[in-house]
């Protein structure tokens, strides 16, 4: 295989991990969400650790940590990023927990967009008429998801927003990705190992008591979502930017079918209609990137 169809082959690989993500997620019951973080910065920090030590990145971590530690606005920045890292995978599984799958596909369609936004207000880019149009009508459908539901989405606005962010705080970094992941879990392990301690030492933690399968679970989720992370790695290593933007959007499509087919969710037009709304942004904004890119870009050979 050449570069573009292993690159095509790992980003697929990685949205279709986290598509199916809330089935994952599902198995944990009843466990609170932020021990299952928790767990999650513990055992994906020792995964990356073995990973970049096996490919023998440890002069890359040395000088990247120097760098860092030198700047307070770079640790700012690798602070944030592991903040909203956080917070997007507790609103990942704790949409699963309270039976909002579908609200949370939603809201993984609205992140691209989001991005554009920031990206014109954080580095100052610029955007076509027709591109702004396309922004525009999400935020119609937002809306009318506030109207309609008589509530802020706020597991739609979270999720898309806290990715969008980290997206932003991520490429203000602008180190390797795997040794921001490994840096941004360094810097969650105390508060995570403090909050798993106190659940352990109150008796509220399900390491251990919850059962041997929970148990394993647990251990497992470091794994299980540190593998979409490599492969998406390796596809936007693989791939140019515009077919990787085109590929991200299987991610909410297979979120929304699992919370419509596994958790048979409510979708109607209260649903509907705003989500509408947010694919013609979509469409509209591919249309306006295909408009103003040559054909080059596109092509794989």
């Amino acid at each position: 295989m050449n570069n573009q169809v292993k690159g095509l082959a790992a980003s697929f690989g990685a949205y279709l991990c986290w598509g199916f993500m809330p089935l994952y997620w599902a198995l944990f019951g009843h466990v609170r969400g932020w021990e299952v973080i928790g767990h999650r910065v513990l055992w994906s920090l020792l995964i990356i650790s073995a990973l970049l030590l096996l490919l023998g990145r440890l002069e890359v971590i040395k000088s990247t940590v120097r760098g860092v530690v030198r700047s307070k606005i770079q640790l700012f920045n690798l602070f944030m990023a592991a903040v909203l890292a956080a917070v997007n995978w507790w609103i990942n599984v704790y949409s699963v927990s309270i039976n909002q799958v579908v609200e949370l596909g939603i809201g993984m369609f609205l992140t691209p967009l989001i991005s554009v936004v920031l990206g014109v207000i954080f580095f100052r880019e610029t955007l076509s008429r027709l591109k702004w149009v396309s922004v525009i009508l999400p935020a119609i459908g937002v809306l009318l998801m506030i109207y309609t539901f008589g509530r802020i989405p706020w597991i739609a606005l979270g999720v898309s927003s806290t990715w969008a962010l980290y997206g932003v705080f991520k490429k203000r970094l602008g180190i390797d990705p795997w040794v921001s992941n490994l840096l941004e879990a360094s810097l969650m392990l105390p508060f995570a190992c403090a909050y798993l301690y106190y659940l352990w030492t109150t008796g509220q933690g399900a390491f251990i008591a919850g059962g041997t399968q929970i148990t394993w679970l647990l251990i497992s989720v470091g794994l299980v979502t540190s593998v979409p992370m490599i492969l998406f790695s390796a596809a936007a290593n693989y791939l140019p930017m515009s077919i990787l933007g085109f590929t991200q959007y299987l991610n909410p499509i297979l979120t929304l079918l699992v919370g419509l087919v596994f958790f048979n969710e409510p979708f109607d037009e209260s649903r509907l209609i705003p989500l509408c709304f947010i694919w013609s942004g979509i469409v509209l904004f591919i249309y306006a990137e295909l408009r103003s890119r040559p054909k080059a870009a596109f092509r794989i050979r």
